[in-house]
């Protein structure tokens, strides 16, 4: 078992008071292997990958386990959880655009990726993120490109380069087609697919769409 969710409690904390968004979620995510969620907008799928990989609002309450490679990762020191987040788990946000800093080239998303878990020199590192973009069908020249002059689509494919860059043992794709049209959708999820078979990952697919 890569990873399995234990009784994973997560609440909000608001003015009226804490709101409950997780509620005893008991899961298993096995090697390799994908597993779906779905549900509606809002009925907190995306707040179970913040709370798996660590990067919900500090006043946010987690109870629970989520055990990963023997690691319960809920009770992890922040510093230690920086490390395995974007190395052995990977996420694939909602809105490459928001997502993607404006005003860094495309290049520098990855070198930041690649420098802030390897001691991997700058001439390998862009050798990486120039492999990564072509298992995505984009063009190593579009390295220099900043996120704007992209796609929605092609913005999309850079995300999930960027979450594939360092060989995850598992990739958590939250709405990976959301404002995507439909030929655009089909296109990525078959793209994951295809990435998921060839690199032997987990993944945990996040959908509100049948």
């Amino acid at each position: 078992m890569l990873l399995e969710l234990k009784n994973l409690m997560v609440s909000y904390k608001t003015r009226e008071g804490r709101v409950l968004a997780v509620d005893k979620v008991s899961l298993p995510v096995e090697e390799k292997k994908t597993l779906g969620l779905v549900g509606e907008s809002g009925c907190g799928k995306s707040t179970l990958g913040g709370a798996i990989l660590g990067i919900l609002p500090r006043e946010t309450k987690i109870t629970g386990k989520a055990i990963f490679n023997g690691t319960d990762l809920i009770s992890m020191p922040s510093k230690e959880l920086r490390f395995i987040r974007g190395k052995d788990i990977s996420m694939i946000f909602q809105d490459p655009m928001t997502s993607l800093n404006p005003v860094m080239k495309l290049r520098d998303h990855f070198l930041e990726t690649i420098f802030t878990h390897t001691k991997t020199s700058k001439e390998d590192a862009i050798a990486m993120a120039e492999q990564a973009l072509k298992e995505v069908g984009i063009s190593s020249n579009r390295l220099n490109d900043y996120p704007f002059q992209l796609s929605g689509g092609m913005r999309q494919r850079v995300m999930i380069a960027l979450s594939l860059v360092l060989n995850p043992k598992l990739v958590i794709a939250d709405e990976p087609t959301t404002s995507l049209d439909v030929i655009v959708q089909a296109q990525i999820l078959q793209l994951l697919k295809g990435l998921q078979e060839k690199f032997k990952m987990a993944m945990i697919l996040i959908t509100h769409d049948l």
